[in-house]
């Protein structure tokens, strides 16, 4: 594998007009200690794809390069990186030349050359990164996105689970070039969302030269204190329904699975499709290899019949680059589109559990209310709660408690959890409320990135097929003039 002028240097370069001044440093490493699985590459087959996002100015998309440009919007203040507006900064990020590291050890991994360009508009003042990067990188990028933007679904990550893990391909080219194109795909929707671009951890993993200090300081620490708490929780979730339904999420939830169920329809149907051209490519290299064949026996057609055979192995090949362009730039995305729904539902699941959460504490505290205005105003206990209530009673009366002053006790006791469960239900409502404005507005965001992405995907489906067909037109057209040379009676 090669390497490159640019590997381990970061840039930090300024730019203003036609004057530039460069400031190298060394560059950041890669991180270590990680588990094999999680970290792949190798010189892919496709350059990288650039891509601009701007802090300001219209969204437009810039032909060849996959270059977009966002507008800032408006975000609420606990989920921005920053409470000083960003600056007018338009970033360029590329992801390329991944190269396998630590060969012959027992924890072989794959880096790739994240290279940003940040431009002040206002300036024009440049500053250029250039650094390696591990998927394993790319995925504590993830987590702490996750953890930082607890309302927001976070673009997904190439997914782990594919079976070049069993078959040992994992660091095969090809592989490692969807995962390249993935990793781009990643980057390129965080950039586009305004609140997570803000982000102090994309700016590390974008800008960080002693990388492996910076990704050890950021590590999660475990806190055993919260497993038991968050087992709580989930079980309390789990028997908890929500009463009465926002219609908005309702309408959100129903959206997103009708779009999961579109696009892994479409995702089977174009499977069968790429298998279908896996087979034609078998019989056109095979149609081709008879007819050259054929050519060796009838002697008075052998250039035009060779010329045709080596036509449909070249018709082969170029279907052949078809299917692998198609399943890397059309495929990989609709695969990522499907785990972005697979979030959302999971993250309105977990909205769920609030309003649950909330409904639960608020009908607890009409239910204690109720109790104390009960024994305020002398009333008998109904139902459960009489033969609960009698029971009592009669151990008190065992015990030798005065009833009025025992009942006295009770309601004061029952203030107090009132006051307590007040607070609780404000709190909660106030969560719930904060969680859903912020769902809502990353839904629409996410509509945003999905127009572009969805353009993206097309366009590469479209021009995948210009060329060849393109290709083909041309490969038969070289064939015509071979055949017109030969003699008919």
């Amino acid at each position: 594998m090669q390497g490159s002028e640019y590997d381990n240097v970061v840039w930090d370069t300024k730019v203003s007009g036609d004057h530039e001044a460069n400031g190298t440093g060394v560059g950041g490493r890669a991180g270590s200690g990680a588990d094999e699985s999680d970290e792949h590459s190798m010189n892919g087959k496709t350059g990288g794809v650039g891509f601009d996002v701007a802090y300001s100015g219209e969204a437009t998309a810039s032909a060849g390069r996959g270059s977009f440009s966002v507008g800032e919007s408006s975000s609420r203040a606990v989920h921005r990186a920053a409470d000083e507006p960003i600056p007018d900064v338009e970033t360029e990020v590329t992801v390329d030349q991944p190269r396998k590291e630590g060969e012959g050890t027992n924890n072989p991994y794959v880096t790739y050359l994240v290279t940003t360009s940040r431009t002040n508009r206002a300036t024009r003042e440049i500053r250029r990164y250039a650094l390696r990067r591990r998927f394993q990188d790319f995925a504590w990028l993830h987590e702490q996105l996750s953890k930082q933007f607890v309302a927001f679904v976070i673009p997904p990550l190439p997914g782990r689970h594919r079976l070049e893990y069993l078959t040992g391909d994992r660091f095969s080219e090809e592989f490692v070039g969807r995962r390249k194109h993935g990793l781009e795909r990643f980057l390129r929707r965080v950039l586009l969302h305004p609140s997570l671009r803000a982000s102090h951890h994309v700016t590390v993993f974008l800008e960080a030269k002693d990388w492996s200090s910076e990704y050890e300081a950021k590590q999660p620490k475990s806190e055993n204190s919260g497993v038991l708490d968050s087992l709580g929780d989930t079980l309390m979730n789990t028997f908890s329904k929500v009463r009465k339904r926002d219609e908005r999420f309702v309408e959100m939830r129903e959206t997103v699975a009708r779009l999961e169920d579109n696009l892994t329809r479409t995702q089977k149907l174009y499977l069968q499709v790429t298998k279908r051209q896996q087979d034609l490519q078998q019989a056109y290299e095979g149609l081709g290899t008879g007819l050259i064949d054929l050519g060796d026996i009838e002697t008075g057609m052998t250039l035009g019949l060779v010329e045709a055979g080596n036509a449909l192995k070249a018709h082969h090949v170029a279907l052949k680059q078809l299917a692998e362009q198609t399943e890397d730039l059309f495929l990989g995305e609709i695969e990522e589109y499907i785990l972005y729904c697979e979030a959302y539902l999971e993250m309105l699941k977990e909205r769920d559990n609030k309003q649950a959460e909330f409904e639960d504490l608020t009908e607890y505290l009409q239910q204690t209310a109720a109790e104390r205005d009960r024994l305020t105003n002398y009333q008998s206990a109904v139902g459960v709660t009489a033969v609960t209530n009698f029971i009592k009673g009669k151990v008190r009366d065992l015990r030798g408690v005065d009833p009025a002053v025992s009942r006295q006790q009770r309601i004061e006791k029952l203030a107090e959890r009132i006051v307590e469960l007040e607070s609780a239900v404000d709190s909660s409502r106030e969560g719930l409320e904060m969680f859903s404005d912020l769902m809502i507005e990353d839904y629409d965001v996410f509509g945003h990135i999905k127009q572009h992405d969805f353009k993206r995907a097309f366009s590469a489906l479209a021009t995948s097929h210009i060329v060849f067909y393109s290709r083909a037109v041309d490969i038969w057209k070289s064939v015509i003039p071979e055949l017109e040379k030969l003699p008919v009676d």
